[in-house]
């Protein structure tokens, strides 16, 4: 879903994600909250700040686009910068200053930079997923957060043994989306309801 703020700050929401902010904008700050992922294009306004607030680390900036993807049960918060300039500040006050093209990955002990192709992490928004030598695990957690739906591997199936690269378009249809993974990763699947098991073939 997709939502305008009181000062023209545009923000499409991945799935599982939730977002606390204001009515308007009131103070010397604009303020939201995250836990989840969400694409946020903030509109230009250099007299108050906008700044959005995740666990570990707050993201300051004037008027940018970028994606952030900070769920609470997961340990990595990872931002990717489309256009403008942001400051990543950690909890510990770790700073790091981002340049289009760029993606900062946080956890606990580490703040990794490198540069990335952004529409990778940018195409969930318009129902694609893009992968580059991606490994399964990571593509059924992408696909698992967009259906809100669990996944549970059999141990005779190896994830990561291989990488694809590609588009998976997420139409409606869970279960279009769950034939193309399995012609992928040579595995079959058996949905119930939110959970999904991943068999070999």
């Amino acid at each position: 879903s997709n939502l305008t703020l009181s000062d023209g700050t545009e923000i499409w929401l991945n799935s599982g994600t939730q977002l606390d902010f204001p009515s308007r904008f009131n103070g010397e700050t604009r303020d939201i909250y995250l836990d989840g992922e969400i694409f946020i294009h903030v509109a230009k306004n250099r007299e108050v700040p906008f700044i959005v607030h995740m666990q570990g680390a707050d993201i300051h900036v004037q008027g940018t686009s970028f994606n952030i993807s900070a769920y609470r049960d997961e340990v990595k918060k990872t931002v990717v910068l489309v256009d403008g300039k942001v400051m990543v500040k950690t909890d510990d006050n770790r700073m790091v200053e981002m340049i289009p093209n760029e993606k900062i990955d946080i956890t606990d002990r580490e703040i990794s930079k490198e540069i990335v192709n952004v529409s990778e992490y940018i195409s969930w928004k318009s129902g694609v997923l893009e992968f580059n030598r991606t490994p399964m695990s990571e593509i059924l957690k992408k696909v698992g957060r967009y259906y809100n739906v669990q996944f549970e591997e059999t141990p005779e199936v190896e994830l990561n043994a291989h990488t694809f690269s590609g588009k998976l378009f997420l139409s409606s249809n869970l279960d279009s989306v769950m034939t193309s993974v399995s012609i992928l990763s040579s595995t079959t699947y058996l949905r119930n309801d939110n959970l999904i098991k991943i068999s070999k073939k």
